[in-house]
């Protein structure tokens, strides 16, 4: 099994941004289907050590398909650098009390929610499971603009196909350049696909269109006919004259 994560979030809808990471084992990204409960325990856990008995609270949320509630601290350091934590502010309103910041794990959904500031900035983690055959497994690294227009939260460009080898798109992922500057933040993501169902999406299909222009134009994404848009990237290419009959 495999376990990708999604999270959205951000200030307001201006800045809100998805962000999508894989999750391991051991250093290994295939995960035993019995493991998959730890694996998402240990993944939240890992960021409240002050909330007691998580890992076992979040087990049980996941088996009872219930929901589980805390609240966040704060992280501080004194002068000596050890960690403490601060509780929270907290609110009465109609006799109900309302914590400043708070988590909530929803079993059922597999979806972990943080609100801050009284939920006026929310970040929502979905943990995605998917069994993917051995002859269909495939790697995939992108960059992903972050929220580079105002409502649209991510933006994934592909410069390479889908890899067959782990090392190989690893090693690719370490090494490769971003945009900067003039464009919006970016990162590398790496992520694992089922390659069949990648090659079927609307989204690699054009992906692939715009590599194939890049290669028959003599362009790179890091060139100036670049376009963080594939559409308009494409548009772009098809201006361009074609390098064999420049030559």
């Amino acid at each position: 099994m495999y376990i990708t994560t999604s999270t959205y979030g951000g200030i307001d809808w201006h800045d809100s941004r998805t962000i999508y990471e894989q999750l391991k084992i051991n250093g290994s990204y295939n995960i035993e289907e019995e493991m998959v409960p730890g694996a998402i325990a240990d993944d939240i856990a890992k960021d409240f050590p002050y909330v007691e008995n998580i890992r076992e609270k979040i087990l049980q949320a996941l088996s009872e398909k219930s929901c589980f509630q805390f609240a966040i601290k704060e992280e501080e350091t004194d002068s000596e650098g050890n960690v403490t934590y601060k509780d929270c502010e907290t609110s009465e309103f109609d006799g109900q009390t309302y914590l400043e910041s708070e988590a909530v794990f929803d079993g059922s959904k597999r979806t972990f929610r943080r609100d801050y500031a009284y939920g006026q900035v929310s970040y929502i983690t979905t943990y995605h499971i998917e069994d993917i055959p051995d002859d269909q497994l495939g790697y995939v690294v992108t960059e992903d603009f972050l929220a580079p227009n105002k409502g649209i939260p991510l933006v994934q460009r592909l410069y390479h196909d889908i890899f067959d080898n782990q090392d190989a798109a690893q090693s690719y992922a370490e090494n490769l350049k971003l945009h900067e500057f003039q464009y919006p933040a970016s990162i590398v993501t790496f992520l694992v696909c089922n390659k069949g169902n990648v090659a079927q999406q609307k989204w690699y299909q054009q992906q692939k269109e715009a590599m194939q222009l890049m290669e028959e134009k003599g362009q790179t994404y890091l060139d100036d006919s670049f376009h963080i848009f594939v559409k308009f990237h494409i548009e772009n290419l098809k201006k361009l004259g074609n390098r064999k009959e420049a030559a």
